[in-house]
């Protein structure tokens, strides 16, 4: 029996952001049903907790059959999309699955689709495209000359295919404007998690991130590569950015971080907070949180011990800024990343 994959009963004049979902014959269900639901409980979340945002919306596109005709996706699952090429709106975002087996069964019998991507493009929505539907960009010469990536065994092939395309082989998510490319599905939750955060803020992404994937365990400021761009122009605050990631472990003062940059304390906390979004010792707190999140995800240090590493002297005081910013303490949330991975020796909060 036809799936129906229709999220919300809204018209599509009532969202401030609507998200579109490509389907097509042997087209990996995953890389659909697991963004949007995690943006449709991201919505409910925002709703209970009283988060001022319109509903993001998620709609399904046919992309080789009109509206309302049964597409089997692999492994003989049944999608009944609401919308086809002809009939689905503008976009902020639309989102390209991987193909299973051979692409081109895709790629190369579809010019309609490819055009199509290609006039999205140029109307400036953001395009998301995973694994080997990536393949959909690059045909449609949407990558020439910049950065992306794809599934691991379909490097060769790729680059053999689309020698102009700068493939990152050591990336699962690369940027490049409004292109974004994910290497796998895992990598596609890491960009959706962002998207959320971007959209609803920390507070809900927390919640899914609890629900939805317990192996991630790091911030979201920017989870892609993204050759000879930063998310703003300030190059001296990004240079003190980069100071501070490669010295996480260090006491950050105010004064010390304003001499780094050579700019008076006044002008440099302004400067930072304008290109950064938050204060600088805000952000030098993120990023021992995440410092924190990776050793107790991978390692059987004690929780001193961690707090030592990213440098807090005091244990107790960590589990506080921890809880705060996570919602858990730290051996809640080891617990809840590793499962039965290791033999935790270490309880304390």
């Amino acid at each position: 029996m036809p799936i129906n994959c229709i999220l919300w009963p809204f018209s599509v004049n009532s969202f401030m952001t609507l998200s579109l979902f490509i389907c097509y014959p042997r087209a990996l269900s995953t890389s659909l049903s697991l963004p949007m639901e995690m943006i449709s409980a991201a919505n409910s979340v925002a709703r209970i907790n009283r988060v001022k945002r319109e509903n993001w919306q998620c709609k399904v596109v046919s992309a080789l059959s009109q509206a309302n005709t049964p597409i089997d996706f692999a492994r003989g699952l049944r999608v009944l999309p609401e919308l086809d090429l002809a009939t689905a709106p503008k976009a902020d975002s639309i989102f390209l699955p991987p193909i299973w087996g051979k692409p081109d069964f895709v790629i190369d019998r579809n010019p309609e689709l490819i055009q199509w991507i290609r006039q999205r493009y140029e109307e400036g929505t953001q395009l998301i495209a995973t694994g080997t539907g990536v393949g959909l960009l690059a045909r449609a010469g949407l990558l020439d000359n910049k950065v992306a990536t794809t599934h691991w065994y379909y490097f060769d092939t790729f680059e053999r295919k689309y020698p102009r395309v700068n493939l990152q082989r050591h990336h699962f998510i690369t940027q490049a404007g409004s292109l974004y490319c994910c290497g796998s599905i895992n990598a596609l939750v890491d960009l959706t998690t962002y998207f959320i955060e971007t959209y609803f803020g920390k507070e809900v992404t927390q919640v899914i991130e609890q629900h939805f994937s317990h192996e991630i365990n790091r911030t979201y400021d920017k989870p892609w590569y993204s050759t000879g761009e930063a998310r703003h122009p300030d190059e001296g605050i990004i240079e003190v950015q980069q100071w501070m990631q490669s010295h996480y472990s260090q006491n950050f003062n105010l004064n010390a971080l304003a001499e780094l940059a050579n700019m008076s304390v006044r002008n440099f906390s302004r400067r930072f907070k304008a290109a950064v979004g938050k204060s600088a010792l805000a952000y030098g707190l993120d990023l021992k949180m995440e410092a924190a999140r990776e050793l107790l995800k991978e390692t059987n240090l004690s929780h001193q011990d961690i707090a030592d590493r990213v440098g807090f002297k005091d244990a107790a005081y960590f589990s506080r800024q921890f809880k705060l910013k996570n919602k858990l303490t730290p051996r809640e949330y080891r617990e809840m990343v590793r499962g039965k991975l290791f033999n935790i020796s270490s309880t304390q909060d």
